[in-house]
């Protein structure tokens, strides 16, 4: 009996097949024996080509998908409450067991096999974003970037000053290069190992094994005596990563074959909250990082983003969040939010007033009005760093923008932009960063507090660790069975509906 192989997997092979051919064949043989099989090898190539296209909503900002029923309290459209029109009664839909509508079983967040699939596919179809430019002005600067349970890749600027990203290993025996953050070095000053850190700045990248050496354009320029005679030097670089920019931002693919489209997850024709407009709004290419946390949850990577995606807890949860993005407390009563709507309409932009005419000035406002009394994004409402250049005033607006299912996000208010990534590194297991974006010519002390810059985005994810890790917990229990999403859980509902049908169905079928 055969084995079944999926649309995915065919497509990936062929692309493979396509590859190998034109490496292995002399200069022309496929010109002299076209054949059906080359031509199927070819379509297979094109099929991996336009399959591999990360299908996401954009534009997701903290608390959800602005196009779902979540949009109610996170994007500040004041519409407290409303229930949506019955849905037609029809079967409901399942996908191996799970129904549509409704929380995964607990194996998708707590089997090592089914992580080990999402970890693959995640490494072949996304573009993660992993840091700023501003991280590695100069030549010869280096940072390491972890992605899963064993993926490392060095990001370094060459004497050329191109930005160029290495896979971290060896091409002897494998060994790492540098280590991670999570790996300091040895105090024992009588070891003779030496390794390079987590970043730095050198001119070239020694293996502490063996003390094969690579210089900034991965290529091998060391090698102690010993090797075959056959061995060519020129062959045995560091395996390169894809990496792209946007907005000053850097994304990398782990993908050993063609990388996906990058365009259209950073400017979907879609919607205007794309990445790159919302950068060049904010002339994020331009700032520096200003702060830095990083927070290790121990969740899987699916419950941090779900938590993500709505606001439903938000009021609950995030006491300081709400009193600045109040139209995200979904505690308030259609009277309370309706008075605040009417507060805030010298701040509602013009297309958004045309729209108030039609239901209430609640029903007018655009995404991400903050309070009353509130210029940006901080526990008191004041400005904790000097206006970006280019914002002339205060606007009292937010505006986000993200890429693939917000495993990176952009928070932008008028003196910062809070960047945050979501990066899974086991099944139970994810890492959380946030650093925060600055006028460059801003200086720490006098012009800024990187703890004031952090306070409101900082308290905002320890809350949401707590909880997601206490998710995590009640998940573990045999008594947890799958619940119904609310109607202001659109965000997560989407994204489990993606996960099960682009990621499970798709790639196990």
């Amino acid at each position: 009996m055969r084995k079944k192989v999926s649309r995915r997997d065919f497509a990936r092979t062929s692309a493979s097949l396509v590859a190998g051919v034109a490496v292995t064949l002399p200069s022309g043989a496929l010109a002299k024996s076209p054949s059906v099989g080359t031509s199927a090898a070819a379509e297979g190539a094109t099929v991996a080509r336009r399959r591999r296209v990360v299908r996401t909503e954009p534009g997701f900002g903290y608390g959800g998908d602005p196009a779902s029923g979540v949009s109610e309290f996170r994007d500040s459209i004041g519409l407290a409450h409303a229930q949506p029109a019955a849905p037609a009664q029809t079967a409901p839909e399942i996908v191996r067991g799970w129904q549509v509508g409704t929380t995964i079983p607990a194996e998708y967040y707590t089997d090592e096999k089914r992580f080990v699939n999402d970890e693959r596919v995640i490494a072949a179809d996304f573009w993660l974003m992993v840091d700023h430019v501003s991280r590695i002005p100069a030549p010869g600067d280096y940072f390491v970037f972890e992605f899963g349970r064993g993926d490392s890749v060095i990001v370094l600027r060459n004497t050329a000053r191109e930005l160029k990203a290495f896979h971290n290993v060896c091409r002897h025996r494998g060994s790492r290069l540098c280590r991670h953050e999570d790996d300091p070095a040895p105090k024992d000053t009588r070891l003779s190992v030496k390794q390079l850190g987590a970043s730095g700045n050198s001119p070239v990248f020694r293996c502490p094994y063996h003390a094969w050496t690579y210089d900034m354009d991965g290529l091998l320029i060391s090698a102690p005596n010993g090797m075959p005679a056959d061995f060519e030097m020129s062959k045995n670089g560091l395996i390169p990563c894809h990496v792209r920019t946007a907005g000053g931002f850097i994304f990398l693919n782990l993908s050993q074959g063609e990388a996906p489209d990058f365009d259209g997850v950073i400017d979907p024709s879609r919607t205007p909250q794309n990445w790159r407009t919302v950068c060049d709004e904010y002339g994020t290419e331009q700032l520096k990082v200003g702060a830095r946390s990083r927070y290790l949850v121990n969740a899987n990577w699916k419950l941090v983003l779900e938590n993500f995606h709505e606001c439903y807890h938000c009021g609950p949860a995030h006491r300081s969040l709400v009193k600045a993005h109040p139209f995200w407390d979904g505690t308030m009563s259609a009277e309370q939010r309706e008075r605040l709507a009417q507060q805030l309409e010298p701040f509602i932009p013009a297309q958004a007033r045309r729209r108030a005419g039609q239901g209430g000035m609640g029903a007018g406002l655009g995404g991400g009005i903050l309070n009353v009394g509130f210029a940006t994004g901080s526990l008191d409402g004041k400005p904790v760093a000097p206006l970006l250049p280019t914002k002339k005033e205060y606007t009292h607006r937010q505006r986000v923008a993200s890429t693939a299912w917000a495993l990176g996000c952009i928070q932008c208010y008028d003196d910062y932009v809070a960047v945050v990534r979501h990066t899974p590194r086991g099944v139970t297991a994810t890492d959380v960063e946030i650093f925060w974006l600055i006028n460059p010519n801003a200086k720490e002390g006098r012009d800024y507090q990187p703890e004031r810059v952090k306070a409101l985005w900082d308290i905002t994810e320890r809350e949401d660790r707590w909880i997601v890790e206490n998710n995590q917990h009640g998940i573990r229990s045999g008594a947890y069975m799958s619940g119904r999403y609310a109607t202001t859980e659109g965000g997560p509902s989407r994204f489990v509906q993606w996960y099960m049908k682009e990621v499970v169905q798709e790639t196990q079928s």
